[in-house]
């Protein structure tokens, strides 16, 4: 790849080949007032070049949003806004597979009226009804106003609803956390609800996420219920939604019982009917790490009671889990319909520091600002629960991942640099972690988790115990696969590929699940040299 490379995407494969995208940025800091390009390529079966096109032409005087696949086919989002007529627009076109380019130019999808280009206007396309449609969702807010404009698109990018919904609630203790559109028609907003409250040793008041707002609207954006998903004194730490087969929504998520959220004291399961506006199901679970490993029999007072393990857990060292565990996925297995919940524990620091050198020759000074993301990633903790929300099993596995990026922007422009935002709905993830985190695929009764590890790390640590940490992913990491027994939580480990190397560090959080398959890509950056590009296809039997 051309240098500047600084994000990578692989977004689809299929029998005609491997799509996957790029945004390359100015390596020359003398153009860091250039926008970075957004450049689609194509690799046949065996990975040799198709195609590489870049978009600078028909994104010329518009904002790239995204690339998305619906089916088996590919499209460019883009947004614009028009000054003169305070207009904040949204186009898409589809894009010819065989060569890249767009087909008849862009559609524009939705026109809002905003006071200025400082008003909010994001906007997120996913696609909704298995891949049959896209959901367009704007963020129009305006002042006081908390707004989002809601379409949905068909093949054609012809919209089939269209909808404004405006939220009552207050944005200062507020966030809108997810929106799904289901297959009764139904719209689903989830949001965090936060509340004032005293923590620390000072006991000073700090805005704390207590737990999760559901409100459903019909296709035309009338609100036709709000679900209460009452904690009952528990605080959210995270969550994630998904549809089921049935049409029911379910919400997995975990869980503290203080506002300090030290600890992660629990996990709960809630089940929606989105067709009725009722709460099905609300399970809360107290888990702790004298649970791991065990198996557990069905609750004997119904689903709202404490799951009870084949022995007492009161037998069991107690010890509460760390609060940073992520929910990653949340699976059905199709064998007996439980709820696989897949965590990990996720942390990210960001510092910056600002210097400022002189160059004898040229008596000038350059300001140089440096920012570094630093990401720690640790174990991945597994829980199997009924369709009820009883526990299964829960297991953990020990690892321990550091990843440091720096970037740099200087009196001159910008340098070469990478793009991280944090979790929310309109926010993309970005690039980083590169080598860190891990890919899931369920394949049969079984869970593969593949991820780099330290070289010395070769078989399942229990909980709790010391694992090396891998940080230099050249020269100390192999790549490694775990394969879970979904009906018992029992662990098997073996490597993949050992070692990575100077050359080739496989990055398998960035990996595309085709069937039993995962396709790994691995990139070797330089600043000022060509990016070098490889992908691995790792099968699972």
């Amino acid at each position: 790849l051309k240098k500047g490379t600084a994000d990578l995407d692989i977004l689809l494969a299929d029998n005609t080949g491997l799509y996957f995208s790029q945004e390359r940025k100015a390596a020359d800091i003398s153009d860091g007032g250039t926008p970075p390009a957004y450049l689609l390529s194509k690799l046949d079966k065996n990975f040799r070049p198709v195609f590489e096109k870049d978009y600078k032409k028909e994104l010329k005087g518009q904002r790239f949003q995204s690339f998305q696949v619906m089916g088996n086919d590919l499209y460019l989002f883009t947004t614009d806004y028009i000054r003169k007529e305070r207009l904040f627009k949204v186009y898409g076109a589809r894009i010819d597979k065989n060569n890249g380019e767009l087909v008849g130019g862009f559609d524009e999808l939705g026109s809002y009226d905003l006071e200025t280009h400082r008003d909010q206007y994001d906007m997120k396309v996913t696609p909704v009804l298995k891949g049959q449609s896209f959901l367009l969702v704007s963020n129009i807010s305006s002042g006081n106003r908390f707004s989002i404009g809601i379409s949905l698109l068909n093949k054609e990018l012809e919209k089939k609803e269209n909808a404004v919904i405006n939220l009552s609630f207050d944005p200062a203790v507020y966030q809108l956390q997810d929106v799904q559109y289901t297959s009764n028609h139904k719209i689903i907003l989830l949001g965090k609800e936060f509340e004032a409250v005293q923590v620390g040793k000072r006991k000073r008041r700090t805005l704390v996420f207590k737990q999760f707002a559901m409100s459903i609207y019909n296709s035309k954006g009338d609100k036709e219920k709000d679900v209460v998903l009452d904690t009952d004194g528990r605080y959210v730490i995270s969550g994630k939604l998904i549809e089921q087969q049935t049409g029911e929504l379910l919400l997995a998520g975990f869980y503290s019982n203080a506002a300090g959220k030290s600890d992660l004291n629990g996990f709960f399961i809630n089940r929606v009917d989105p067709e009725k506006g009722e709460l099905l199901l609300s399970s809360y679970k107290e888990i702790n790490s004298g649970m791991l490993g065990k198996s557990y029999t069905d609750d004997a007072d119904g689903p709202d009671a404490a799951a009870a393990p084949s022995k007492d857990v009161n037998e069991y060292e107690e010890e509460e889990f760390p609060n940073s565990f992520v929910i990653k996925s949340i699976d059905i297995n199709p064998v007996d319909n439980s709820i696989i919940i897949s965590s990990e524990v996720s942390k990210l620091t960001f510092s910056s520091f600002y210097n400022q050198r002189y160059n004898s020759f040229t008596r000038t000074f350059t300001n140089n600002w440096i920012y570094i993301h630093r990401f720690v990633t640790r174990d991945i903790l597994l829980i199997s629960a009924d369709k009820n929300g009883n526990i299964n099993w829960i297991n953990d596995m020990p690892k321990s991942q550091f990843e440091e990026v720096r970037t740099n922007e200087n009196s001159y422009g910008t340098g070469f640099n990478y793009f991280f935002s944090q979790p929310d709905y309109f926010a993309p993830a970005g690039g980083m972690p590169f080598y860190s985190s891990y890919k899931s695929l369920l394949y049969g009764n079984k869970l593969v988790l593949l991820f780099n590890d330290h070289t010395s790390n070769h078989i399942n640590a229990e909980y709790g115990d010391p694992v090396k940490t891998v940080s230099n992913f050249r020269k100390r990491s192999n790549i490694y696969g775990v394969s879970v027994d979904l009906a018992t939580g029992k662990m098997s480990r073996r490597i993949v590929v050992t070692p990575n190397n100077e050359e080739t560090v496989l990055m398998p959080r960035h990996g595309f699940v085709l069937n039993n398959e995962i396709i790994v890509p691995s990139w070797r950056q330089h600043l000022m040299a060509k990016t070098e590009l490889k992908f691995a296809r790792i099968s699972v039997k």
